[in-house]
């Protein structure tokens, strides 16, 4: 008997779309958190925010492979599964942040710098969710390629 049960197109963008909608709330969620607790001016703790995409898109690539794949999978679709992912997670996760910042009142814990100009608008909500977006979106493509390396399946 000859089965060779592998994955279809929906269970793909399913996995992809499913996802990244969890990678950003987590994100959101997390970055909430640190915001609002544990704030300090210069904190190790926030850069877990960068290296956390790397291993939720990891987690993804192995899910998906255990669950789906049972047959070859090329180092293409694990990098699109895993580009989609964090691309999806990024723009977000960004949304969030530019919503909370904007609609929720969380300020951007100016007090603790001089007040200048420069630095309010380099603060600003909008500001701070396109930086987010911007570094997710170039950590998404490094992690990607990374990742597609170990989780393709000959």
């Amino acid at each position: 008997m000859n089965i060779n049960p592998t994955y279809t197109r929906k269970q793909y963008w399913l996995t992809a779309l499913i996802s990244g909608m969890l990678l950003s709330l987590i994100l959101s969620a997390f970055y909430i958190f640190m915001h609002d607790r544990l704030y300090v001016e210069s904190s190790y703790l926030f850069s877990i925010i960068y290296l956390f995409p790397f291993v939720w898109l990891s987690l993804t690539l192995a899910f998906f492979k255990w669950k789906f794949v049972l047959s070859e999978f090329s180092y293409k679709q694990a990098f699109l599964l895993s580009i989609i992912t964090g691309v999806l997670g990024s723009i977000l996760f960004s949304g969030v942040i530019f919503a909370v910042l904007t609609c929720f009142g969380i300020e951007s814990r100016m007090e603790i710098y001089n007040n200048g100009e420069r630095l309010k608008d380099f603060m600003s909500p909008q500001a701070i969710s396109l930086s987010f977006l911007i570094i997710n979106l170039m950590l998404s493509l490094f992690y990607s390629l990374i990742i597609a390396i170990f989780a393709r399946k000959k």
